[in-house]
C-alpha cells in the first residue's frame, strides 16, 4: 500500500503527517473522480443497451460518488489551511463538514433512486439481456472493491472520516452492483423482471450508507468523548512519572484530524521545586505529543502529600 503512495507522491518519506494527509487525500480524491466518471459512462451505455432502471440507478449512484470525490478533494485542501485570527486552531474541521456533505448527498441520491425504482415496479418495462452490460457490471465491482480497500486502509492510517466514509460507500456500491448483476441474470433465466426491485434494494442500501456516514461525521462536530484507549494510555504515561501522584480535568479538544488539543492537571507534591516540577510535566507533554501527534498543556496542581495519602 505504501509503496503505491511512494510511486505517486514525491519524497513521501520526508513529509510530515499533515503534508502526507493532504497529499494522500488529493491523490485518493483524483483516483475516485477518475474511476467513478469511467463507471458512470460505462453504466450509462449498459443501461441504454438493456433499458434497465437498476443499471441507470447504479450509474447515478456512481455520479454522486464522483461528486463526493470532488468534495473530498476540496475538503482536504481547505482543511490544511494554516491557522489565522478568525480560526486560531486551524481549519481541520472542514474535513468533517465535507464528510457530512458527502453523507447528505448520498441520502438524497438514495431517495431519488428509490422513487424511480418504485415507479418501475408499478410500471415494469421489458429489459434486454446484454453480455456487454454483464461485463461492465463485473468490472464495476472490481473497481469498487479497490476503492473500498484503499480508502479504508488509508482512512484508518490518517484518521480521515472522509476516506472512511468513502470506503463504506464503495462497499455498499459493491453490494448494490452485485444485486443489479444478479437481477439481470435471474430475469434472463427465469423470465421474471426483477429490475425495479433490484433498483429499490440498491436505493435502500444507498440511504442506509448515507445515514450511517452522517452519524460518523457529525459526531466529532458535536464534540464526542475522547477515545477510551487514548485516555487509558495518557493515564499510564502521566502516572508513570514518580513525581505525579494523580491527575484530573483531562480534556481532549478535536479541531480536525491531526489537530487534537489535550489539557490536564497533574498533581505534584507542593514542596517540589518549581523547576523540577516544570521539567517533569515537560517530559510528559513530549511523550504524549510524540505518540498522538497532538498539542498538549499540563497544569501543575500542587498537593499536600500527607493529605493525599490520607
Amino acid at each position: 500500500m505504501y509503496n503505491f503512495l511512494k510511486i505517486f507522491i514525491k519524497d513521501y518519506d520526508n513529509l510530515d503527517e499533515i503534508q502526507k494527509r493532504t497529499k494522500v487525500g488529493s491523490l485518493i480524491g483524483f483516483i475516485g473522480i477518475g474511476v467513478n466518471i469511467l463507471l458512470v459512462v460505462l453504466k450509462l451505455v449498459a443501461g441504454l443497451l438493456t433499458g434497465a432502471v437498476s443499471i441507470m440507478a447504479d450509474a447515478i449512484n456512481n455520479f454522486s460518488d464522483a461528486a463526493s470525490s470532488v468534495i473530498t478533494l476540496v475538503g482536504f485542501k481547505l482543511a490544511c489551511k494554516p491557522a489565522d485570527k478568525e480560526h486560531p486552531y486551524g481549519h481541520g474541521r472542514i474535513e468533517y463538514i465535507a464528510g457530512l456533505f458527502v453523507a447528505e448527498l448520498i441520502v438524497v441520491m438514495g431517495i431519488e433512486l428509490l422513487h424511480t425504482s418504485v415507479n418501475k415496479i408499478i410500471n415494469p418495462r421489458t429489459i434486454k439481456f446484454s453480455y456487454i452490460s454483464i461485463l461492465i457490471l463485473v468490472v464495476s465491482i472490481f473497481f469498487k472493491v479497490f476503492l473500498s480497500v484503499i480508502n479504508g486502509r488509508l482512512g484508518k492510517k490518517f484518521d480521515s472520516t472522509v476516506m472512511i466514509a468513502t470506503s463504506k460507500d464503495s462497499l455498499s456500491d459493491v453490494l448494490s452492483t452485485s444485486v443489479v448483476l444478479i437481477s439481470l441474470l435471474f430475469s434472463d433465466i427465469c423470465g421474471f423482471n426483477l429490475d425495479g426491485y433490484a433498483g429499490a434494494f440498491v436505493a435502500v442500501l444507498v440511504i442506509i450508507a448515507g445515514v450511517s456516514t452522517t452519524k460518523d461525521t457529525i459526531s466529532p462536530l458535536l464534540g464526542q468523548a475522547p477515545d477510551y484507549c487514548m485516555v487509558a494510555r495518557i493515564r499510564k504515561i502521566v502516572l508513570s512519572e514518580e513525581m505525579v501522584y494523580g491527575f484530573h480535568d483531562l480534556i481532549v479538544h478535536d479541531y480536525g484530524p491531526g489537530r487534537k488539543f489535550v489539557s490536564l492537571h497533574a498533581e505534584i507534591d507542593k514542596n517540589t521545586p518549581l523547576v523540577q516540577a516544570h521539567k517533569c510535566v515537560d517530559e510528559i507533554e513530549q511523550k504524549i505529543a510524540s505518540e498522538y501527534n497532538c498539542y498538549i498543556s499540563i497544569h501543575v496542581d500542587p498537593v499536600d502529600i500527607e493529605e493525599f495519602k490520607n
